[in-house]
């Protein structure tokens, strides 16, 4: 098995609308433009086999849809491997609110519902945004950030009981942020509560991803890999009401190679730790989800993969 494995998270594409559409021309009869290739599984799956994606990341409200589209769990996870697709990798969530002890029941319902659907789907990982969004939330408490602690690990608990890791996912935007996500993974257990880095959310937030990954290596059991150009953002901007996305409109994410975040230090230090496991490339904001996979795959296979080797 090769070190690491490539995903694609699919939140970009939304919920396909089609299974599988059987007769791409009856599209063209009515619809000349190339809509039709982007609207079923069936293509999409073949784009990301072809470049070389051997799994692909779900949002928890595209399983549900899931369901529905193909009748059970089990019949979508055959139907992505006769694409050339290994698996599920993970899903991604958040425990929404859990910087009030409050909420930790309704959390871990919710949680537990998407810990099932990976297991069945034989997911590795839940990928979880520790606490909602720091407009409106932060700065959080001593006694707030315990909680958000105590939330990761009882999911992180009910997930090892079903073979799953849980992984912390930072965003430059959330209440949980670079004056205390450290200290946020050590008051998690590392039994139950890993890492995901996102090498452009954390960036952005203000972390040496080079640093960090070297200091945290034995948590960071799984990545988000996608480029950005505005790195160390000042709060004025991290913490805006609609943060996640640029009030003009521009993007905060990019194509791998095509910011400024420092892949090839990082890709160094984990040939250095021997990173082992899986990688899920994200198009978060690209105008053209075919061209961004690609864009970042050539990336992969051309400057990143061979300091690997």
């Amino acid at each position: 098995m090769e070190n690491i494995k490539y995903s694609f998270q699919m939140n970009m594409w939304g919920i396909p609308k089609f299974k599988e559409i059987n007769n791409l021309g009856e599209w063209y009869d009515k619809d000349f433009t190339a809509n039709g290739y982007f609207m079923d599984w069936d293509n999409i799956l073949k784009y990301l086999s072809t470049a070389g994606y051997k799994g692909i990341e779900l949002v928890w409200y595209q399983i549900d849809f899931i369901k529905m589209q193909f009748g059970s769990l089990k019949n979508f996870s055959e139907f992505i491997q006769k694409r050339g697709i290994e698996k599920v990798t993970g899903g991604f969530s958040i425990n929404m609110g859990s910087e009030n002890a409050e909420n930790l029941p309704g959390i871990l319902a919710m949680q537990k519902k998407i810990i099932d659907d990976l297991a069945e789907l034989n997911a590795e990982t839940l990928i979880i945004m520790p606490a909602g969004q720091y407009f409106g939330t932060g700065p959080l408490s001593d006694e707030q950030l315990q909680n958000v602690a105590t939330a990761l690990n009882e999911v992180g608990k009910m997930a090892a009981e079903k073979g799953i890791d849980v992984s912390i996912h930072n965003e430059f935007w959330c209440a949980v942020n670079l004056s205390n996500h450290e200290k946020l993974l050590e008051l998690t257990d590392p039994r139950y509560v890993k890492y995901c880095l996102d090498t452009a959310q954390v960036s952005i937030m203000g972390v040496d991803i080079v640093d960090f990954y070297d200091r945290w290596h034995d948590r960071v059991k799984y990545m988000h890999l996608k480029d950005t150009n505005k790195k160390s953002l000042p709060e004025s901007e991290r913490f805006k009401a609609g943060a996640e996305y640029d009030d003009e409109g521009k993007r905060w994410f990019y194509e791998l190679g095509a910011g400024c975040v420092n892949m090839t230090g990082l890709y160094e230090k984990m040939k250095e730790h021997n990173f082992s496991g899986w990688a899920t490339v994200e198009a978060d904001g690209a105008p053209d989800n075919l061209a961004a996979m690609l864009l970042s795959k050539w990336y992969i296979d051309n400057i990143l993969s061979p300091i690997y080797k």
